[in-house]
């Protein structure tokens, strides 16, 4: 296999980690695929390092190990382990053909052949292939002039590759949306709208992961609109979404570096909780997600975000997280004036949330008994502390009892 461009050899490549798991598998047996190629072309962050190789799990456990790396078997029965070296995570997978394929599992095969592994990738930007001198590899003689076009393309027929793995489907738009340029390919669109229906038979952790990477980019309501146009998961179009608000949102959260994908999922869910109580049919939300996304809905009933106090009685009541998203919106629904959001913010991040100064214990020393009238006057009190903007003392509050 002959290299079809150079590029400089690139920090990730020369670590010493690095070059520690390459040596340890030996030259040209195995080589940098994906992600890690396909973001360096495009002059983007590497998070995560992949290794294909001609070893099978058990050789290149064995070649690690003796190099003093660790391995960790996290997919043996599909050719992956993961190195563990420097404190950093490689995931190697053996190079692998298909075998039997029904839309959600594959039976794979081993081989040692790497357009043939290539063929059974998703689209052709990821089967880019790089070593550490920084040689640029193409085994399907179309990944390099698709990433350079931005045209997320499936390796071979559309159709084809959508049937062994119905999360490509997916895939295709959150791939678009993020490295895509002008419109989605004809025949690959035509694939994804033919299949729609087979998304269903995913499991719900698979969908949901790539539904939640598809709300995560920089302006998912684009994507949002070709899916729901097409068909793609559009029991997600609820009435009460509003597209232009979904689009200012994430703008304003990306201006403010407050990105938050639990607000996004609301803001798609028409700002309707029931909604996302039919999301969850569907998706997995984490339970910190739906504390989130009800923290939110609260303090959007709030009278008004615009004053300091009830921003501080927000912080407060539901926390920072659900007062900055919430004012965020506010701004973009033009309740709130732009001009305040900044100080606003301010308030949020570094305002000294202060603890009620007295307890039950207190109002039992002072003969009230233990029940719910004990719990009725904490509660008197504190909204009277609250109204007094958090300055009452434990002696002030002692005396409203």
């Amino acid at each position: 296999m002959e290299s079809v461009q150079k590029i400089e050899p690139q920090q990730w490549m020369k670590a010493p980690e690095t070059v520690a798991v390459m040596d340890a598998l030996g030259e040209g047996k195995a080589l940098f695929v994906g992600g890690c190629v396909r973001n360096t072309l495009l002059m983007r962050e590497v998070e995560d390092i992949d290794i294909a190789t001609v070893w099978t799990p058990e050789e290149a456990t064995e070649k690690l190990e003796s190099a003093g790396i660790k391995v960790v078997p996290t997919g043996i029965e599909h050719g992956t382990v993961t190195a563990v070296s420097g404190g950093k995570g490689f995931e190697i997978t053996t190079l692998r053909k298909d075998v039997e394929t029904d839309g959600r599992r594959a039976v794979v095969a081993f081989t040692d052949d790497w357009a043939e592994d290539a063929q059974r990738r998703d689209f052709t930007m990821n089967t880019l292939l790089a070593d550490c001198e920084g040689n640029i590899f193409d085994p399907t003689g179309k990944g390099l002039a698709d990433l350079r076009a931005r045209k997320v393309v499936f390796v071979g027929n559309p159709t084809a590759r959508i049937a062994e793995d119905y999360l490509r489907i997916l895939r295709l738009f959150r791939f678009h949306a993020m490295y895509g340029e002008g419109e989605i390919e004809a025949q690959a669109l035509a694939a994804c709208k033919a299949a729609a229906d087979k998304i269903s038979t995913l499991s719900t952790e698979r969908i949901t992961q790539e539904f939640f990477k598809i709300m995560a980019v920089d302006k998912p309501k684009d994507i949002l609109g070709i899916m729901f146009y097409n068909n793609i998961l559009s029991g997600f179009s609820y009435p009460e979404y509003d597209p232009e608000l979904m689009g200012h949102f994430c703008e304003f959260q990306k201006r403010y570096g407050l990105i938050a994908l639990p607000s996004r999922l609301f803001v798609l869910a028409g700002m309707q909780v029931s909604n996302i109580s039919a999301m969850e049919k569907i998706l997995l939300f984490p339970k910190v997600f739906r504390k989130d996304i009800e923290a939110l809905s609260k303090v959007l009933e709030m009278d008004d975000l615009g004053v300091e106090q009830a921003v501080k009685v927000a912080v407060y009541r539901y926390g920072r997280v659900a007062t900055a998203q919430a004012l965020i919106l506010e701004v973009v629904l033009d309740r709130v004036v732009n001009g305040f959001a900044p100080k606003a913010l301010e308030v949020i991040q570094s305002w000294d949330v202060p603890n009620l100064p007295i307890s039950g214990e207190d109002l039992i020393k002072a003969g009230i008994p233990e029940g719910p009238e004990l719990g009725q006057k904490l509660s008197e009190i504190e909204e009277w502390w609250i109204g007094e903007e958090f300055t009452p003392n434990h002696e002030a509050c002692l005396s409203q009892i």
